[in-house]
């Protein structure tokens, strides 16, 4: 593209294209984790279909700089630029953009992603097939609704720009395209909707793999767990029951231990917090088989259970004095003569954590799944070894999302920097404050909707070749006759023309298009001339008829202002309006104070010349172009005053309301002079307080309520901010 070949208004519709390609990219359609469905694209297919490969370039780049928006990826403005340079300059040779565009990705597209991805992203190898086949399947979905658009939009045909191929196509060529084209963008709609909903049922069934696992382990956790506080709660209560002396302790430490071997270590320590008798017994001795002096009373299992006087289940820790294991240590008290006063030591269990190791081993519930499983401090206690976690570290995870569309939670445990999550999970709390995770690897369902993208690629592909050829051969059939017709009419004699499309091949409707040509043509200049007549009253008629039905929806006839219904259906425009700019918004109800009496005193007449002059003066009053002003019904009118100033609307409401009751109305009928008074109710709030005038509405109408149970002639309103709503009166 020349500076001598620039055209302006093909150069400002690129850009107006490029604009809403732009728009569009900037909201993709999330389909499955990290796959959206680019629809901005179109529009760079219609540009180099119709415009060319210099001008699509540029609606491109637009385009793709909202992919850049939202993906931050540079790679967009290569491949979907050199898409639109290659489906332009292919457009100029006569293959259709739908073509082009599966020829485009199998050979360039693909293969560009894939070097780009394995280069420069931190896609992981199990995404990145999936993300090449989507990236082709968008390619193919926006190439068809480009295609589509153009043949739905007549005004684009008139475009003659650079892309417009010189020679003229066969309708048999088209008729294919277009019959290829709409079953192309069928199966593409339908072959989406089935992998959306079978990604979507697959992640129903793995939500639910996961819960009934976590459920199953974390019932099993808290068994292990409550079986042995109630075996330590017990023995403390046999210690104070029995109150037996020390000597008798190492025994039946020794057996209590033995019956429950899940335990670690146990030990009884006594008030001074010196441990009395403990099992294994070798931790009782040193180096020389002498008895050790060992003191616990800086452990927090001894000081909760010894100084609270409870039952303590600690957190995960290293053990010390008794090896280094990984433990959960289990304690409670024992009183002299079971008296709850006088505590005479504690009982300790140190849990064997191995417990958790064994049921991850044994876990055959479901799939097999990773566990973790964390304390009230959020350390880990336990974590399957293929997750790399050290336990007694803080668990440290992110379960952001980002740009992943995924019913399913996910999470990183590791590579934080990611943007692709690694796991699925489930998580329950146990009775004590643990947490248990269950996750599983996010790869394999990955890999499942990969295998459909692939499997529908293929299909699609084959799809497009039986059905560009099969309609070829449909269409050859049914325009062939038409071919005679249109070639020879001009030709020969009619009937040279007549011998030879009646014959046994032609069919029916040939030979009734050639008696419809001849006869048409005398009877359609006639019918021309009649017709633009006939065309010609009957739209002046219409458009007077329409004129007169608009007054009579939108207007009130005695007021001359906008009627209640009128007003409502603008606020839906008005309220989009100040939402984009995050402007107020203030509608308002006033009711005429003692209108009856009007009425029943000066006539009707009077109170219909009253309405006509509060009407004027609103109209003066609120008189910007955005302001509605509408009888509500009755003697009530109501205002809709976008782009408020809660500071200043109190004071303009009021100043309307003195001028109003300042106001001198004359009666048509016997020229007497009389005053009305009014009560307003208003609330002034941002646009985002409610999509449904109904809400506004019904405020208003309580503040004008109130303003009439207040006396009348007042001005009450509602101004809300954010969390707060202030009346003033």
């Amino acid at each position: 593209m020349n500076n001598k070949s620039l055209n302006s208004q093909h150069l400002v519709f690129a850009l107006v294209l490029g604009v809403i390609g732009f728009i569009i990219n900037c909201y993709p359609i999330p389909i499955f984790a990290n796959v959206q469905l680019v629809l901005g694209n179109t529009f760079t297919i219609i540009s180099a279909v119709i415009l060319g490969p210099g001008y699509a370039l540029i609606t491109a780049l637009l385009s793709a700089s909202g992919l850049m928006f939202t993906w931050d990826s540079p790679h967009v403005y290569l491949i979907f630029g050199v898409e639109a340079l290659f489906i332009g300059y292919s457009r100029r040779r006569g293959v259709y953009p739908l073509y082009g565009s599966a020829l485009y990705w199998l050979t360039i597209g693909m293969p560009l992603t894939y070097l780009y991805m394995t280069t420069f992203s931190d896609l992981p190898d199990s995404h990145m097939l999936f993300a090449i086949i989507k990236q082709s399947i968008n390619g193919l979905i926006y190439a068809s609704l480009g295609s589509l658009l153009i043949v739905l939009i007549p005004k684009l045909w008139s475009i003659n720009g650079q892309g417009t191929p010189k020679a003229r196509r066969s309708f048999n060529g088209q008729v294919t395209y277009f019959m290829t084209l709409m079953l192309t963008l069928c199966l593409l709609i339908s072959a989406l909707t089935f992998n959306y909903l079978f990604l979507a049922k697959q992640q129903t069934l793995l939500q639910r793999n996961l819960t009934d696992t976590t459920v199953h382990l974390s019932s099993a956790t808290e068994q292990y767990i409550e079986n042995h506080k109630k075996v330590i709660e017990n023995a403390a209560n046999f210690l104070s029951l029995a109150n037996s002396n020390a000597d008798s302790w190492q025994p039946m430490i020794s057996k209590l231990h033995s019956n429950y071997p899940s335990f670690i270590t146990m030990l009884i320590a006594n008030n001074d917090a010196k441990v009395v008798a403990g099992s294994p017994g070798a931790m009782m001795l040193d180096e020389n088989n002498q008895l050790k002096d060992m003191s616990i009373k800086d452990r927090d299992y001894f000081i909760e259970s010894f100084h609270n006087r409870r039952l303590f289940v600690s957190s995960v820790f290293q053990g010390r004095g008794f090896g280094n294991d990984s433990i959960v240590a289990i304690s409670a008290p024992f009183y002299s003569d079971n008296n709850k006063i006088n505590v005479t030591g504690i009982i300790e269990g140190s849990l064997d954590l191995r417990f958790f190791s064994s049921i991850d081993n044994k876990n055959t519930f479901g799939d097999k799944e990773m566990l973790i499983l964390v304390d009230e401090n959020n350390h880990i206690i336990y974590a399957t070894p293929e997750l790399g976690l050290t336990e007694h570290q803080e668990f440290q995870y992110s379960d952001d999302k980002g740009n992943y569309h995924i019913a399913l939670d996910v999470i990183k445990i590791s590579n934080f920097e990611s943007t692709s999550p690694d796991h699925v999970y489930a998580k329950k709390q146990l009775n004590n404050g643990w947490q248990l995770y269950v996750l599983q690897p996010l790869s394999p369902l990955l890999k499942t909707a990969e295998t459909q993208m692939l499997g529908t690629f293929i299909l699609l592909i084959i799809s497009i070749i039986l059905t560009s050829l099969i309609s070829r051969k449909v269409c050859k059939l049914l325009t062939a006759p038409l071919e005679i017709v249109a070639n020879q009419f001009g030709e020969m004699s009619n009937e040279e023309l007549k011998s030879q499309v009646v014959d046994e091949n032609s069919s029916k409707e040939v030979f009734n298009l050639y008696q419809r040509l001849t006869s048409s043509k005398r009877a359609l200049l006639k019918h021309q001339l009649e017709l633009e007549e006939t065309v010609a009253i009957r739209t002046d008629e219409l458009e007077q008829a329409n004129q007169k039905l608009l007054a009579l929806v939108e207007e009130d006839p005695l007021t001359g202002l906008k009627n209640r219904r009128y007003a409502e259906d603008k606020f839906d425009a008005l309220l989009d309006f100040c939402l984009r700019g995050e402007h107020a918004i203030t509608i308002v109800i006033l009711d005429l104070d003692f209108f009856k009496k009007v009425n029943d005193t000066y006539g009707h007449l009077a109170g219909d010349e009253c309405l006509r002059v509060v009407s004027t003066l609103l109209k003066n009053e609120f008189k910007r172009d955005t302001d509605i002003v509408s009888r509500y019904g009755g003697e009530e009118f109501m205002l809709i005053l976008p782009l408020s100033n809660a500071l200043k609307i109190e004071q303009h409401l009021n100043n309307f309301k003195q001028k109003l009751s300042e106001l001198v109305i004359t009666s048509p009928t016997d020229n007497q002079q009389f005053s009305v008074t009014t009560s307003i109710g208003a609330i002034t709030a941002n646009a985002s307080f409610s999509a449904d005038i109904d809400v506004w509405i019904k405020v208003a109408d309580d503040n004008l309520y109130a303003a009439k149970e207040q006396g009348r002639n007042k001005v009450i309103i509602n101004v809300v901010n954010d969390d707060t709503i202030e009346q003033k009166v």
